[in-house]
């Protein structure tokens, strides 16, 4: 969105007012001054209900600091991106968003505008069809292998040796395991899209965390050179340690799944130079990389690149849209940048420094 004047907010005002998409203005502060009747329509609260308040507490989006104001300097925050738009008695919905700057007259920077572009209720039921669909077709491909291969050892059991029942059992017990880590996938997807998600927020020794993960892929990292590359006196990060370890294992685990054997997956971390804010972590593999065109859907839901080496892959395309999901539940954002034999997702956490650790009775 391009610059706005806060001499024609008046006139954008009104226009906004016949228009299906929400607009929500917010002064200096993150406080909210002015919001249409779509916008009043959407979350369903009076307008008493929504003025002179923290715009966190109506939008959940990657571009509101722990200090509830917009990073306006964010160029993330001027682009269109996903957004929790939280809504009376709990019903919360997601929406594509983005805002916009507003200056006074001699150019100083007076608060935002926040569009919010309203999905209209087919698009929403066409999406969750298509939800439904692709659940149903991710459950049946290990559903069948399981059914076939038990009544395969069934029907002839007694004329199959003891490696073929022992093969054909490890495929069963292979598709369970699928069948299990999708469904606990599907469950993380409900908690987090009906916030229902607990959280127990503590600082966190990056590095110790870093090196629980490995050791418990260690298996999967045989093939793989890891380099850990994680400075001393690096500050601890608040976070809950098991949503933590979730985002690291999906991570790593990815970058070792989707590069080739014998090359290198590089764990990093640091402070943010010139701020002590936030620590940054980052997993660079040596794989085919993430085509430029795909960058912007790789964090949706059931998405999975189509390449040879994702294709042969098991996955059920819901790991990056939960991993970001964590990352912004924890007060964090994630990227990624590619090209051909680099990928690097790199995620920021506010750090814990000790004068917060000892306010907050932890030192």
């Amino acid at each position: 969105m391009d610059r706005a004047v806060l001499s024609d907010m008046e006139k954008i005002f009104e226009l906004s007012k016949s228009v299906a998409d929400g607009f929500v203005v917010t002064n200096s502060d993150g406080i909210i001054v002015k919001c249409n009747p779509a916008f009043l329509q959407l979350t369903g609260l009076a307008e008493k209900e929504i003025l002179n308040t923290k715009l966190k507490n109506i939008i959940e989006c990657t571009c509101l600091h722990n200090n509830n104001s917009l990073t306006v300097a964010n160029d993330e925050s001027l682009n269109v991106h996903n957004a929790t738009i939280i809504c009376k008695n709990g019903g919360d919905v997601h929406m594509p968003i983005n805002h916009g700057i507003l200056f006074d007259s001699q150019n100083n920077i007076v608060g935002n505008i926040t569009v919010v572009y309203i999905v209209q209720t087919n698009s929403v039921q066409q999406a969750q069809t298509e939800f439904v669909s692709t659940v149903s077709h991710e459950l049946r491909t290990p559903l069948t292998s399981i059914k076939g291969f038990a009544d395969t050892i069934l029907r002839a059991g007694d004329r199959l040796d003891i490696v073929q029942q022992r093969r054909y059992i490890g495929i069963i017990k292979d598709q369970a395991d699928r069948l299990t880590r999708l469904v606990e996938d599907l469950l993380a997807v409900s908690r987090l899209e009906s916030r229902k998600l607990q959280l127990t927020i503590r600082a966190i020794d990056l590095e110790s965390a870093v090196q629980r993960v490995y050791r418990n892929l260690a298996d999967k990292t045989q093939n793989h050179q890891i380099v850990l590359k994680i400075p001393q006196g690096l500050p601890p990060v608040w976070a809950d340690a098991d949503r933590l370890e979730q985002i690291l294992t999906n991570l790593i685990d990815n970058a070792i799944k989707y590069s080739p054997e014998r090359t290198t997956v590089t764990i990093s971390a640091r402070v943010i130079e010139g701020s002590n804010e936030f620590v940054e972590f980052s997993v660079n593999d040596q794989g085919d990389g993430i085509p430029e065109q795909s960058l912007p859907e790789i964090f949706h839901k059931f998405t999975r690149l189509d390449q040879p080496l994702v294709s042969k892959t098991e996955g059920t395309g819901l790991g990056l849209y939960i991993t970001k999901s964590l990352v912004i539940a924890l007060g964090g954002s994630i990227s990624v940048v590619s090209s051909p034999g680099s990928t690097t997702f790199s995620v920021k956490l506010p750090a814990a420094s000790l004068e917060e650790q000892a306010a907050r009775g932890r030192g």
